[in-house]
């Protein structure tokens, strides 16, 4: 049985985490600028962009990771999800082995070769870059630890030691900031690396110490089958995984080839707002897909179509309080980030905002298909809808239409890619797709257009800047909320989360 209050408390320790987490990479993000300089700054964003490349990786272990260990506690089998986990070890290693051959070979080749970075500069880059693909590599052995925490929905261990990553990633930078390095951006990047092995210390002494399902004990001749089934599956969430970096990085590269570096520049930057959106429905999502893959396990048909329905009221509802003020007031609230508004940078505020409207609802579904496991014809489907978006965008800018009209083109596709896993769980699982197509979905979409040409009207009417951008958070919050309460939610679910209120106060 699904517990609901144990879901609103992770929740909140979650989003607590999310909000300190940002706030000190932002801040310590201005303490480096100011250390480092803005030359020796630019030049450790280029190496970290090579480095990004290669953590996608990552993120694909760890849905792979968390999905097989939520099988097993959700079946209660505690000896086969510890043995889940000692071959996720195992699986993360040689991953970090490929890892090493692919950066020290092609990534190394296009850092000396293809980057225009002044010879006397060299030495530094290589370095820098040495050191943080070792970070990289801390960081994705962590992933069989941070996905049990996440698996076992210990949501407050999780939260905590996200509370010492954020305070040692400002110790490290302060530290850093103290004393004077004859070379500062390699300074800088050994002390970033010193932080992620205590975090990585971190998890592993409370993951070993707390969860049972994390005692180690890697044995590999016994688990060659298990080895085998969970590469398989992460192999196709990687042919995923690839399709997403290349509709981004396409989309980025046909901006810059039609319209120019500047339109290229602020697709980037536009890019940046989806991130922080992403992490905003992350956080809620890491909360409940735990459930969705356990009750699916067990054979809980009814539990994983409430939990799906949920998840989607719950996410839509935290990106319409976020996106739609993000909508209205994208110029103010790209000067007030930037200090200025770059050219085309507006218009591609407000679709990232539409398009994370539509997307954020994919989020349960996909994770019922993780849980499922059948992968295979659905990211070849997914691919081929996102490379058909990617044509779509190139046939616009062919055409001769402007930035904003093939850079739609990504909304069209999150709208059929909703559509189409809404039907792929259907077809698997059993949950209803027409009651989603037909009556959650239309009901949600109602409730944002309403919500967005209200607040669209109000903002004439309300102050400059600062204040009115205040303003029209608290208005479209309660709007959104009383939309939601008669539009949206049953009374069942009414009533449900008014009982949640007493009893919390």
């Amino acid at each position: 049985m699904v517990d609901k209050k144990v879901m609103a408390k992770n929740t909140f320790m979650l989003y607590g985490r999310m909000l300190l987490i940002m706030f000190v990479t932002f801040y310590t993000s201005r303490m480096v600028l100011n250390t480092l300089g803005v030359y020796d700054f630019g030049l450790y964003s280029v190496v970290g962009s090579i480095i990004v490349l290669f953590s996608f990786i990552q993120n694909v272990s760890a849905l792979a990771t968390q999905r097989f260990l939520s099988v097993g506690l959700g079946r209660n089998d505690h000896r086969w999800t510890n043995s889940v986990f000692n071959v996720s070890i195992i699986v993360h290693l040689i991953i970090c082995g490929v890892l090493i051959i692919l950066a020290e070979t092609v990534g190394l080749w296009f850092l000396l070769h293809k980057l225009k970075v002044p010879a006397e500069r060299l030495d530094d880059i290589f370095w820098v870059y040495q050191i943080s693909l070792v970070s990289l590599l801390f960081q994705i052995m962590q992933t069989p630890f941070m996905a049990s925490l996440i698996a076992s929905e210990k949501m407050d261990l999780f939260a905590k030691i996200g509370i010492f990553d954020a305070f040692q990633r400002w110790l490290m930078v302060f530290l850093f900031t103290l004393f004077y390095f004859q070379s500062k951006i390699i300074s800088y990047a050994l002390f970033l690396l010193v932080g992620y092995i205590l975090v990585f210390i971190v998890y592993v002494v409370i993951c070993t110490g707390k969860l049972n399902i994390c005692k180690i004990n890697i044995r590999i001749k016994e688990n060659i089958g298990l080895i085998k089934e969970i590469f398989s599956f992460s192999s196709w969430s990687m042919i995923g995984s690839l399709s997403v970096v290349g509709l981004s990085q396409g989309i980025a590269l046909l901006t810059y080839y039609f319209v120019g570096v500047i339109a290229n520049g602020s697709i980037w930057l536009a890019e940046q707002i989806m991130v922080a959106f992403n992490r905003i429905i992350g956080t809620l999502q890491t909360a409940i897909n735990p459930q969705i893959i356990k009750q699916y396990s067990i054979g809980n048909s009814k539990d994983v179509t409430t939990l799906i329905y949920l998840s989607c009221k719950l996410t839509a509802f935290v990106v319409m309080i976020s996106a739609i003020p993000v909508f209205i007031d994208a110029d103010y609230i790209v000067s007030l980030w930037l200090g200025q508004t770059p050219l085309y940078l507006e218009g591609l505020v407000k679709i990232v905002a539409i398009y994370i409207l539509i997307d954020s609802l994919s989020g349960p579904y996909v994770t019922a298909i993780y849980a499922v496991g059948k992968l295979r014809n659905y990211q070849f489907v997914v691919s081929a809808i996102m490379m058909f978006s990617l044509l779509l965008t190139f046939v616009i800018f062919l055409l001769g239409f402007s930035v904003y009209a093939a850079v739609s083109a990504r909304i069209f596709c999150a709208f059929v890619l909703l559509v189409f896993r809404v039907i792929y769980i259907n077809k698997t699982t059993g949950v209803s797709a027409k009651q989603f197509l037909f009556d959650v979905m239309p009901r949600l979409g109602f409730v944002a257009c309403v919500s967005i040409l209200s607040m669209q009207f109000l903002s004439a009417y309300l102050p400059d800047r600062f204040v009115g951008l205040v303003l029209l958070t608290v208005i479209n919050l309660l709007f959104v909320m009383f939309m939601f309460s008669f539009v949206v939610l049953k009374n069942e679910e009414r009533k449900q989360i008014m009982q949640l209120i007493k009893n919390r106060f």
